[in-house]
């Protein structure tokens, strides 16, 4: 589904409502600019590289936030404590917006359990900035850095790439301007 596609979900409510969960559509934007807005499981929600962050939708007695992937830990769980939750979604009221301060906890807490997920099991390393844009990406082989990898700036451009074999820097190593464009260039 479009941005606009999912606009157009979003007003489909009740006007009220429908403010209500484009205006925390806008803050949840503002916090995440590196994410990809898209449907997944029926609900417009931020991704990043794939991997679900938070989503949002409405319902007829309630909005809901769906903080993907489960437990967000005791401090959070403590200050949505006057929010009513189910395992996978924090419901709240259709007229009010859901508290920034607390949003950007809840943003904040995903980006580091998804940063904890990895190395996965074969071994890919994905690493994120607070803001949703990529911060490193590579493999890992046996705890050490292996084969190709980048790292980027906050903003998303590539700042650094190269190769290491078993945690070692080997071969062509590139770093680039603040524009994306080849700045140096050197062997290693």
């Amino acid at each position: 589904m479009s941005s606009k596609e999912i606009t157009s979900h979003l007003k489909s409510f009740p006007t009220k409502q429908s403010q209500v969960l484009l205006k925390v559509r806008g803050e949840i934007s503002n916090l995440l600019p590196g994410a990809q807005e898209e449907i997944k499981y029926g609900i417009p929600t931020w991704t990043i590289q794939g991997i679900g962050v938070i989503g949002i939708d409405g319902f007829r007695k309630h909005n809901s936030i769906f903080p993907y992937g489960g437990d967000l830990g005791a401090p959070l769980k403590a200050a949505l404590s006057n929010f009513e939750s189910t395992k996978g979604s924090i419901h709240f009221d259709l007229d009010r917006v859901f508290p920034k301060a607390l949003l950007k906890k809840i943003v904040s807490r995903k980006i580091e359990i998804i940063n904890e997920s990895f190395p996965n099991s074969k071994g890919k390393v994905l690493e994120f900035y607070g803001n949703g844009f990529l911060k490193a990406q590579g493999a890992m082989k046996v705890g050490q850095l292996h084969g190709y990898w980048e790292w980027y700036r906050k903003d998303g451009t590539i700042m650094r790439s190269g190769n290491f074999k078993n945690g070692q820097n080997v071969g062509e190593w590139i770093t680039f301007d603040s524009n994306g464009k080849v700045y140096k260039v050197t062997q290693r």
